[in-house]
């Protein structure tokens, strides 16, 4: 599994993303797709500091798509930090 990752602003951003309904292998759920993902920012050059992890918060729905959620996690990162988000980190 490749994890996309971008750099921005003396930072790399990486995010991925796991399907979280239907779970996985269950012929009988009912539904549309849905995903969560997850953004880790980590300084450039990396640090001895363990770099810092967020779990994507989505404004209403989640996103159908596994692109969608890794393009709403990689927003998310760049919003933390330029800091216009206070977030918590896992």
């Amino acid at each position: 599994m490749t994890i996309p990752t971008i750099e921005y602003r003396g930072y790399e951003l990486g995010a991925y993303s796991h399907q979280v309904f239907p779970l996985h292998r269950d012929p009988y759920a009912k539904g549309p797709r849905q995903f969560s993902s997850f953004v880790r920012i980590d300084t450039i050059p990396s640090s001895e500091a363990k770099a810092r992890r967020y779990a994507t918060l989505f404004d209403v729905v989640s996103p159908a798509t596994m692109g969608a959620a890794i393009d709403l996690a990689m927003q998310y990162g760049k919003d933390i930090v330029d800091g216009k988000v206070k977030a918590t980190e896992l």
